[in-house]
């Protein structure tokens, strides 16, 4: 009678068990494809990104070689190309490679039009002021002085190039004949506890070849 019980258990059990797979099934199978499915393109974005960075890394390290060869014009392409198929990272820095190359070529106007690219992208803060800092670096000799002061002035004041932004306008003003504008930037800069060092040393500097600051 024991053992009769015990098959009747079993044989209940296994009906239930039965059922119970019938019913939930489709659902832990495809719980199971989805999960194999995601791992799956997990696996593969992440090697498309290894992948991905491989190839920036060589385009840019190829473009390099051609700036130390003595190749500017040619680099500057080669950095131009890159900046639209690199990723995030890479992109940024062959936009900047670009622009210096360009530099190095003596076409100022597209290293201005490079830097000015950068600045209006959507790249973090400090790297548009950068941007817009070289922009009008570059731009002293051949740029208004309108033109130098916007980008100037569209640096703000907690930005890490702000007192170079401010240094480069007093010598814009400088060379506009504004010496009056000149000092009192190189006042503000010298007085500002929070500037560089450096920054506020060659404020002193110019502003006693010019007559001492603004009182």
């Amino acid at each position: 009678m024991a053992n009769f019980i015990e098959e009747v258990d079993e044989e209940v059990r296994r009906e239930r068990l039965e059922k119970l797979w019938k019913r939930w099934s489709p659902a832990v199978i495809g719980f199971v494809v989805v999960l194999l499915v995601g791992v799956a393109g997990w696996q593969f974005w992440q090697n498309h990104k290894a992948e991905k960075a491989a190839a920036d890394a060589a385009a840019f390290n190829a473009a390099l070689t051609l700036a130390q060869s003595g190749k500017p014009a040619e680099a500057a392409t080669a950095f131009a190309g890159l900046a639209g198929s690199a990723g995030e990272g890479y992109a940024l820095l062959a936009r900047f490679q670009q622009a210096a190359n360009l530099v190095e070529a003596k076409d100022i106007p597209g290293a201005i039009a490079a830097y000015d690219a950068i600045a209006s992208s959507g790249a973090e803060a400090r790297f548009r002021d950068l941007a817009r800092y070289m922009a009008a670096f570059h731009g002293l000799e051949t740029l208004d002085a309108e033109a130098v002061k916007q980008r100037l002035a569209a640096i703000p004041a907690d930005s890490p190039w702000a007192g170079n932004a401010r240094e480069l306008q007093a010598i814009a003003d400088l060379k506009a004949g504004n010496v009056d504008a000149a000092r009192q930037q190189l006042t503000a800069l010298a007085d500002d506890a929070l500037a560089p060092a450096g920054l506020r040393g060659r404020a002193t500097e110019l502003l006693a070849a010019l007559g001492g600051p603004v009182q």
